[in-house]
């Protein structure tokens, strides 16, 4: 895994998109830089995932079945509260259609056709704006145990510990989404990309992982069983 794709393997992305192979396209488009994606194909669909899950970035559709895009962005950033970017990516070019998105709440407006690798740049844009705004990745915290991300350092209290480098890049993914399950299958797509690891490979990494921080006071993460992992309610 190059240092870039690494940099958003905790990113979530949720794409509602009514066209089924355009879908696909963009989910293999992104799931190829590192980011964990879900595909939705209509509003009510949408509206669901946004209330039930935390995504980091949103790509959406106008022209949906049902549910249209502004309802959705209505109804994430009115009842939710959610400040999440929101990247209208639509077929409709106007001006005045550009207007309506971002009065709305969207961050941008991308129209089709359209380049992946374009998108992709864009998605990256407004993810890095959005930690500097936030300082989502100069520290992780959870507890205890704090990450700077960017130097790659973990300390439990005051001292730091040392981990292996799928090590750290498990505990930034728990981190980013506490109480969130991420699953097997966000993990060895994160740590692996398209390789197949040996069976054991994660839950190796996993125990080495938890038995490093358990020597030293920490015991967060919650094994979901047949499912996954996640950090469990603030540590003391």
């Amino acid at each position: 895994m190059n240092k870039d794709t690494s940099y958003y393997s905790a990113y979530s992305i949720l794409v509602v998109e009514d066209d089924a192979p355009l879908a696909h396209n963009v989910l293999t488009a992104l799931e190829q830089e590192g980011f964990l994606v879900d595909v939705v194909y209509d509003g009510t669909m949408a509206m669901h995932a946004i209330t039930e899950r935390k995504f980091d970035l949103l790509v959406l559709d106008i022209g949906l079945p049902g549910v249209d895009g502004y309802r959705v962005i209505s109804h994430l950033r009115e009842t939710l509260r959610s400040s999440i970017p929101v990247i209208f990516l639509t077929a409709r070019s106007t001006l005045e259609e550009k207007k309506t998105g971002f009065t709305v709440g969207a961050d941008d407006y991308l129209t089709k056709p359209f380049a992946l690798g374009e998108l992709t740049l864009r998605i990256k844009a407004l993810l890095r704006r959005a930690d500097n705004v936030s300082g989502f990745l100069s520290e992780l915290v959870h507890g205890a145990l704090r990450m700077s991300v960017r130097n790659q350092q973990v300390w439990i209290g005051e001292k730091e510990i040392h981990l292996p480098k799928k090590g750290m890049q498990i505990l930034e993914l728990l981190l980013k989404h506490p109480g969130r399950l991420i699953t097997r299958e966000s993990l060895e797509h994160a740590l692996w990309r398209q390789e197949v690891p040996h069976s054991d490979a994660l839950r190796s990494q996993i125990h080495i992982l938890r038995k490093t921080l358990a020597e030293n006071g920490y015991t967060g993460i919650e094994t979901v069983s047949g499912s996954g992992w996640r950090l469990h309610g603030e540590q003391e």
